[in-house]
């Protein structure tokens, strides 16, 4: 799948049309010599948002992008240290239940609104409220989430039912930036046009399936103690656009129609590597990795060996390794390698074994054959639906081949895996009724190990919005990780979730497959100080400038 150089030069050629309203000039060649800043910066990604606003559901598209435009109470070091952004500081009190955030002064929303403890507390009410329809946030939050309040003009309290020692991290991500109340009144469809937030750059125009346009807020001086400037941005415009197709992606890089782009294509790496002007920045995220979860409630998968079965079929390292040709290594663990306290003696909890999978499909009673010698039990054949997004932004070629080379291990092993690509629409009902979908591919960034109990645990199930793909717990699991969060002590933290790690393995919901990646590729004669912040692994533009003689 690694392209010949001269489909190299053919992309570069084809994309050529698709960025014509951005010039063919060098973007710096306006701007004076020797200074940083000015000059717009074209950003390419794979995936476009269906909303601008973190708050309304909560997929990585709009974190990625939120993060230009809202600013967080905290931000998360690379460490796991977490230090100060619009809450200069905070206290939590000795039972863990209570974080009085005491905010900046003089900070106001880019509709001239202050930011005050009101504006928090409406914003954490906007999280909850189920007609913001959140998803993330609201898993995060709902399990021990109580009230937040002004206690004073700049201090607001958040008082939690229970200890929730990940809250900070938690906090520091976009997908909790904090908005302007009175955008966020204007109600959800015209808030997830153009959210309001007190970041160094703010939305101007957001024209569906191209690009949105981002101008830089004159005003900034609220960035986060980790920044590598204060003060507003150096760039004066970004233009963020949306370039699903791999090809016209890496195309728009080589010639320097974009300045950086998201996801540098696997089948790209040998020529972005070859291209001295390219660099490449890797992130591998924390949290679940990309996985095909299996639905307990579909009757042939309720059978924890057909599920043990399943994942020592699939040979999951040969899979990632056939799609991804080592760009992607393989992840086994229901934590990825970056998440703290993951545990290395899970990363190949089932290794490849034909011969045991076969063991457990007959002791499960799948030991008969149809005319194409797929396994049955009572007449019915054993067959697993695995629904995908059509979409190549959604699904790239890398990801379908994945899927297509776990429907051939499975072959072997006598189990049929259906194919059934999909349109967005179709996807969104699938996740909201269990009994169209078998298996299921996806992951889950977060910056906490307490991740496994957003994906797996009874109240998520209960909650009822998707997110628990497998639609399992297990009362030992949930019983251990609400200790986890509920202990500052790091060894406890680590027995804890080590523990946690060995129970979700049991139970084989899922296979696990690789670690998602934040990958960036930047011209490096064109652009400097691109980032990438690590409690979700989102670019950071405020620092970034453009390179011109003299600079």
């Amino acid at each position: 799948m690694r392209p010949r150089p001269a489909l190299a030069a053919v992309a570069a050629a084809a994309v050529l049309a698709v960025l014509a309203g951005c010039g063919t000039a060098d973007p710096s060649a306006s701007l004076p010599a020797g200074t940083k800043e000015g000059g717009d910066l074209v950003y390419a990604t794979d995936r476009e948002p269906t909303c601008l606003d973190p708050h309304n559901s909560g997929d990585m598209p709009q974190t990625y992008i939120a993060r230009q435009y809202l600013d967080s109470l905290v931000s998360m070091k690379a460490d796991g240290t977490v230090v100060p952004w619009l809450a200069q500081s905070w206290h939590v009190s000795k039972d863990g239940l209570t974080y009085d955030f005491h905010l900046k002064k003089g900070v106001e929303f880019t509709d001239g609104e202050p930011l005050d403890a009101d504006a928090v507390v409406a914003n954490f009410e906007q999280i909850m409220d189920p007609d913001t329809q959140s998803s993330t946030d609201l898993l995060y939050l709902s399990p021990y989430f109580e009230k937040a309040t002004a206690v004073s003009e700049h201090t607001v309290r958040v008082t939690l039912k229970r200890p929730y020692s990940p809250l900070l991290t938690v906090l520091s991500q976009a997908f909790f930036g904090i908005e302007s109340p009175k955008a966020m009144a204007r109600g959800l469809e015209a808030n997830c046009a153009a959210p309001v937030g007190t970041g160094p750059f703010k939305v101007t125009e957001w024209k569906r399936n191209q690009e949105v346009v981002l101008v830089r807020n004159d005003d900034y001086d609220s960035a986060p103690a980790d920044a590598k400037h204060q003060g507003p941005a150096y760039l004066e415009k970004v233009t963020w656009r949306f370039l699903k197709d791999n090809t016209a992606r890496f195309g728009a890089l080589q010639s320097g129609k974009a300045q950086a782009i998201f996801n540098l294509p696997p089948e790209s790496v040998p020529a972005a590597s070859a291209d001295s002007r390219i660099d490449t920045d890797d992130f591998v995220h924390s949290g679940v990795p990309f996985a095909l979860d299996l639905n307990t409630d579909s009757p042939q998968l309720s059978d924890v060996r057909v599920r043990r079965a399943i994942v020592h079929a699939a040979d999951a390292p040969g899979i990632v390794e056939s799609a991804y040709g080592g760009v992607f290594p393989y992840e086994g663990n229901a934590l990825s390698s970056g998440t703290p306290d993951y545990d290395e003696s899970y990363h190949e909890p089932f290794p490849y074994d034909p011969d045991k999978a076969a063991a457990l499909l007959d002791e499960a009673g799948w030991t008969g054959r149809d005319a194409d010698g797929y396994r049955t039990k009572n007449g019915k054949t054993l067959t697993l639906r695995l629904p995908y997004n059509s979409d190549p932004g959604e699904t790239p070629p890398a990801d379908l081949t994945t899927f297509q080379n776990f429907q051939a291990m499975e072959k072997r092993a006598g189990i049929k895996v259906e194919l059934q690509p999909k349109d967005a629409a179709s996807m969104t009902a699938i996740k909201q009724d269990p009994t169209t979908y078998d298996v299921k591919g996806g992951y889950w960034n977060s910056p906490t190990p307490g991740v496994m109990y957003i994906k797996f645990s009874k109240e998520t199930l209960d909650i009822d919005n998707g997110q628990n793909v497998a639609r399992d717990y297990d009362d030992e699991l949930d019983r251990t990780l609400v200790q986890a969060a509920g202990t500052t002590d790091p060894e406890k933290q680590q027995q804890l979730y080590s523990k946690a790690q060995g129970i979700l393995t049991s139970q084989a919901w899922h296979l696990p497959l690789y670690p998602v990646q934040t990958r960036l590729a930047t011209r490096s004669d064109q652009v400097r100080d691109i980032w990438i912040e690590p409690s979700e692994g989102e670019p950071v533009l405020h620092d970034a400038y453009l390179i011109r003689d003299g600079a």
